[in-house]
């Protein structure tokens, strides 16, 4: 059997598709760590009963900036000018350093552009881990006032 160049492209691509973010049973198994932080109260961001001031934006490095969701343990660090984003596997890396688009989100107060490493983040859901970024503190809890 000769194995031509477009045989090993193709080989090395399953490989990747294997090992990617979209991996399903790796998420099974992050929505499950994610439930479990959660509901043990270690994300103070997402429990009706906090005082507002003992809430905190979840730590940057436990989020896939790329995905906009909570995973729990630490991602991989990207360097971009002087800040730093995360992402969970080097396909999100790669969307981090090469487009802006990523390292944005909106306040769901405000509509703003918010910078990523400058957000206070809490989680949107807790059965997904998605997360929403605020422009601070005092606009999550003016949202979260408006019920």
């Amino acid at each position: 059997m000769k194995i031509t160049y477009k045989s090993i492209i193709f080989i090395l691509s399953i490989i990747f598709i294997q090992f990617s973010c979209q991996n399903q049973e790796k998420s099974k198994t992050q929505n499950t760590e994610k439930a479990a932080v959660a509901s043990s109260g270690n994300v103070n961001a997402t429990t009706s009963e906090a005082s507002p001031e003992s809430i905190e934006s979840l730590p940057y490095e436990l989020v896939c900036m790329v995905n906009d969701a909570y995973m729990g343990r630490k991602q991989f660090p990207v360097p971009v000018g002087d800040k730093i984003y995360y992402g969970c596997c080097e396909m999100c890396v790669d969307k981090l350093k090469n487009s802006d688009q990523y390292r944005y989100g909106v306040d769901p107060l405000t509509k703003e552009k918010v910078d990523k490493t400058e957000a206070f983040i809490v989680m949107k859901s807790q059965e997904t881990g998605e997360v929403y970024y605020f422009k601070s503190k005092e606009n999550y809890l003016k949202y979260k006032a408006k019920g």
